[in-house]
C-alpha cells in the first residue's frame, strides 16, 4: 500500500476505531462531537457555521473556508486534496515530511542527471555516485522539513546540490512535502461520523 492507503487504514482502525458521533443542533450552527466514550484521545470537535468549519480537540485546531454551506453529510464524496485546498488556518505545520516521497524525488533527479551525463573520468563518476547516494540516504533518515532544509540542503550537501543544479532552490526544499496526517484525520472523521449517524437513523 502507499502512504495514502496506509494512513486511511490507520486512522479508521486505530485513531477512530471506537469513536461515537454526537450531533448538536444549535439552529444556524451545528456541532459534531466525535470521540471514544471515556477518553479524549483523538477527540475531535467540528463546528459548522455557514461555509466555515472550525475544528478543535486532540488533533489540533483548524479552520476550513468552503464554497458551500457546511453540513456533516456534505463531505462523503470529497477527496483529501480538494479538502486540503479549503484549509484556511492550521495549528501545526502546513506540511508533513515523508522520507519515502523525498527519496522518490531524489531518485528521479538522479536519473535525470545521469541521462545525458558524460563523466570526464572514473573518479568523477565515483564522486558523483557517492554524493547522490549519500544525499538519498540522508533524505531517507530525515524526519522533518526543517531538518532536510537546514542540515542537508543548506548544510552538508549544499556544494554538491548547487553544483548539479543552480536553480535547486526552486524545488529541492519542497520534496517530501505531503498533506499532514491530521488533515486526513479531520476528513475521515467527518466521513465516518456521517456514516454512523445515517446508520443510526435507519
Amino acid at each position: 500500500m502507499n502512504r495514502d492507503e496506509d494512513l486511511k487504514q490507520e486512522i479508521k482502525e486505530k485513531w477512530f476505531k471506537d469513536h461515537k458521533a454526537k450531533l448538536i443542533d444549535c439552529g444556524n450552527i451545528k456541532i459534531l462531537e466525535w470521540k471514544k466514550p471515556g477518553t479524549i484521545c483523538f477527540y475531535t470537535r467540528y463546528v459548522f457555521d455557514g461555509n466555515k468549519i472550525y475544528i478543535s480537540g486532540d488533533l489540533g485546531e483548524a479552520i476550513f473556508n468552503l464554497t458551500w454551506n457546511a453540513d456533516i453529510h456534505s463531505f462523503n464524496d470529497i477527496n483529501i486534496s480538494y479538502f486540503y485546498e479549503k484549509l484556511a488556518a492550521f495549528s501545526d505545520s502546513k506540511y508533513d515530511f515523508d522520507s519515502d516521497e523525498a527519496v522518490r524525488s531524489l531518485k528521479e533527479w538522479k536519473e535525470e542527471l545521469l541521462q545525458d551525463r558524460v563523466f570526464v573520468n572514473e573518479y568523477e563518476k565515483i564522486e558523483f555516485m557517492d554524493n547522490i547516494s549519500a544525499l538519498i540516504l540522508a533524505a531517507d533518515s530525515c524526519s522533518s522539513e526543517n531538518e532536510w532544509a537546514y542540515e542537508y540542503v543548506n548544510g552538508e550537501y549544499n556544494d554538491f546540490i548547487s553544483h548539479e543544479d543552480c536553480d535547486y532552490w526552486e524545488w529541492i526544499y519542497n520534496i517530501g512535502r505531503v498533506i499532514p496526517s491530521r488533515i486526513y484525520g479531520y476528513l475521515i472523521g467527518l466521513q465516518m461520523a456521517s456514516e454512523q449517524l445515517k446508520d443510526s437513523q435507519k
